[in-house]
């Protein structure tokens, strides 16, 4: 069983990306063991933390390290990934020499109203996280258009759920392969 660790980027309890989240885990393969990494409860990172690394920090860094790999399921702010998650990556990698992403298998997923998801945010997150050591899947996407009819009471478009089924798939194996 590959245990998987997802990290939702929005703070809003209605969010796409918490759906999209639940989504995910839902069409994941029966030998994926997921659980959420909480980032809600993280103080800002400052480097002025890393003496005495707040509790908070400390079991978040913790938690990341005790699974096989993550799954990163973020909005799109402004064309760009948003600050819960740069400060969430930023406490994954110190204090310096004390990182916990190094290694790590991870999939970056997410969903947005605009005409091309998150495809702008993601290919941020692209362009750093192999240089922190992490060893980011790069196929297949996972970048959801939002429109009325993508999320329902009763789950997701069929569409949707093809896609999120195959996605999840690709990631457990991804992580079973680079764990």
């Amino acid at each position: 069983m590959v245990r998987i660790g997802y990290i939702v980027g929005s703070f809003a309890e209605d969010s796409v990306n918490r759906k999209l989240a639940e989504l995910l885990v839902a069409q994941a393969p029966e030998r994926a063991e997921l659980m959420e990494i909480d980032i809600r409860p993280l103080p800002l990172y400052d480097r002025h933390l890393d003496a005495e690394f707040p509790e908070e920090m400390a079991a978040f860094k913790k938690e990341a390290a005790a699974v096989d790999g993550l799954l990163l399921v973020s909005p799109e702010h402004n064309q760009s990934f948003p600050a819960p998650v740069k400060n969430a990556l930023d406490i994954l990698t110190r204090p310096p020499k004390q990182g916990v992403l190094a290694g790590t298998p991870m999939g970056i997923a997410g969903a947005s109203p605009s005409r091309f998801g998150t495809i702008n945010g993601q290919t941020q997150l692209r362009s750093f996280l192999p240089l922190l050591g992490v060893k980011l899947m790069g196929t297949p996407l996972m970048a959801v258009q939002v429109t009325g009819d993508t999320f329902t009471e009763d789950g997701a478009d069929a569409a949707l759920v093809r896609r999120a089924a195959k996605y999840m798939d690709a990631l457990t194996t991804w992580v079973e392969q680079h764990s």
